[in-house]
């Protein structure tokens, strides 16, 4: 909560510490059940030996929660034991529904928390606060879900049919030729010997119509 500070008479409200000052990602490398509805993790966060903290929530192995480590403090409380952060503890806006709070896989254990939720396929930052949290935008990369790349006749059937359906006959045509070669090369792959006019025309042979 807020602290007041000034002289008598004219105090001032100083806005008490939000989030964690050393808060780390830990990857869940072990979840086992205890007495008293409770989970024994085992996390790694980035040194040499793993952490044990227990859990209210149901955790499962591969997750990446928030630890805060010993020594760091939540708002203005001392961390004494290792403890698993949820959003609030963490400061998050927008802090959603209760429990651990996770992140996705691109931060590894040892990482710094970011200092708010992460978005998806966002991945860790590089610098960090006083506090030890992501500098918001410092760093940060955003990676997005890269679309599968076209093949140039597929980029050249989709300029087509945008073209055919404003109307213009000339690309309806190509695009109506386009997709019979698809269909005459998928007919090949799938071992039919199929020909088109033109290459019987080329190799001497007579082409007939039917009137």
């Amino acid at each position: 909560m807020a602290t007041r500070e000034g002289v008598s008479g004219a105090p001032t409200l100083k806005a008490a510490p939000v989030g964690c000052s050393n808060a780390v990602c830990g990857l869940v490398t072990a979840s086992e059940p205890v007495a008293g509805k409770k989970v024994r993790l085992t996390v790694d966060v980035g040194e040499e030996q793993p952490l044990t903290v227990l859990s209210a929530a149901s955790v499962d192995t591969g997750a990446r929660i928030i630890v805060a480590l010993v020594g760091s403090s939540i708002g203005d409380t001392e961390v004494t034991i290792p403890t698993i952060c949820d959003a609030a503890m963490l400061g998050w806006d927008g802090r959603g529904a209760s429990g651990p709070a996770t992140l996705p896989k691109a931060f590894s254990p040892g990482d710094a928390a970011p200092n708010e939720r992460p978005k998806a396929g966002r991945a860790a930052a590089a610098e960090v606060d006083k506090l030890g949290n992501v500098v918001d935008g410092a760093g940060v990369d955003a990676l997005f879900v890269s679309k599968p790349k076209l093949s140039k006749a597929e980029k050249e059937m989709a300029k087509l049919e945008k073209a055919a359906a404003k109307g213009d006959t000339k690309a309806a045509t190509k695009l109506q030729h386009l997709r019979l070669r698809q269909e005459i090369e998928a007919r090949r792959a799938a071992g039919e010997e199929v020909y088109t006019d033109e290459e019987l025309e080329k190799a001497g042979l007579e082409t007939h119509q039917t009137p």
